[in-house]
């Protein structure tokens, strides 16, 4: 599961998955709200149009990490601006495409799993254009992996409350929740002292995290010697969840998905401090 090549079947797999239900939607389904607050199942579906991995990891591959025709440069980067280009992309990539959105998005993904299954194996560790700063190949890997698998329980959870995450989608997730807590806990000036909050992760993929909120903002990492200010316990879809915003965590604690020991307090207000990921 940690090697680059396995989880570019991964992929393959999810590429499958999603291109297949997509596909079982009927034209009244891509006009209903999404998980995505204020976008649509087609504006998602435009979201992942608009995401250039396959561009940038070519470019990479051939020594250039400039940022392609359009995006920013990295010492502008800014996590707000950010978040505001990828709304204003989606939405422009959507009336771009207009009828062959899902069309359009069956070709991009297939060019990405091509560029991948490409990768050499001394290439993993090429660096890649990124807004926050160059990335490896790999790294890119395990982004488009989790964009793909993300939005697509964006799609799924409002059309079917059965609809679950796979196992090897979340192993990749859990390895990518660094990412989105970076994004999802603002600096805070106000807070006089760190706060250390251990995830307990079981099932297939289980595993210990701690997440520490300073000041400066947050980090996550293997879980310490320390004592947390408070421990979660959960299941890895769960924990993904959360982590990227799409669970609320007084939702998790109330359904019985997420259980904690310590301080209430702290616990629900590390859902507050969430801004999203």
């Amino acid at each position: 599961m940690d090697t680059p090549e396995f989880r570019a079947k991964v992929l393959v797999d999810e590429v499958t998955a999603v291109k297949n239900y997509l596909g079982s939607l009927s034209p009244d389904d891509f006009q209903k709200p999404s998980a995505c607050e204020g976008w649509s199942v087609m504006d998602v579906v435009g979201h992942l149009v608009g995401q250039d991995f396959a561009l940038r990891v070519t470019r990479g591959l051939q020594g250039d990490i400039s940022p392609p025709e359009g995006a920013p440069a990295v010492a502008v980067h800014d996590e707000d601006q950010f978040a505001k280009n990828i709304f204003d992309r989606a939405h422009t990539t959507r009336k771009q495409h207009g009828e062959r959105l899902v069309e359009v998005l069956s070709e991009r993904l297939d060019e990405t799993v091509a560029v991948f299954n490409n990768v050499g194996p001394t290439q993993w560790d090429t660096l890649c254009y990124w807004p926050p700063g160059p990335e490896p190949v790999r790294t890119l890997l395990d982004m488009r992996i989790a964009e793909l698998t993300m939005h697509a329980w964006d799609i799924g959870s409002v059309l079917d409350d059965q609809y679950h995450l796979s196992c090897d989608s979340v192993a990749v997730l859990i390895d990518t929740v660094d990412r989105a807590v970076r994004r999802a806990f603002r600096p805070d000036p106000a807070l006089a002292k760190p706060l250390s909050h251990r995830f307990v992760v079981d099932g297939p993929v289980a595993t210990r995290r701690d997440i520490v909120i300073t000041a400066e903002g947050a980090k996550v990492g293997p879980a310490g010697n320390r004592e947390p200010d408070v421990t979660f316990q959960c299941d890895g879809e769960t924990y993904v969840l959360v982590m990227y915003g799409r669970l609320k965590v007084y939702i998790a604690l109330a359904e019985g998905r997420l259980t904690f020991d310590g301080n209430p307090a702290l616990a629900v207000g590390f859902g507050r401090r969430f801004v999203g990921g």
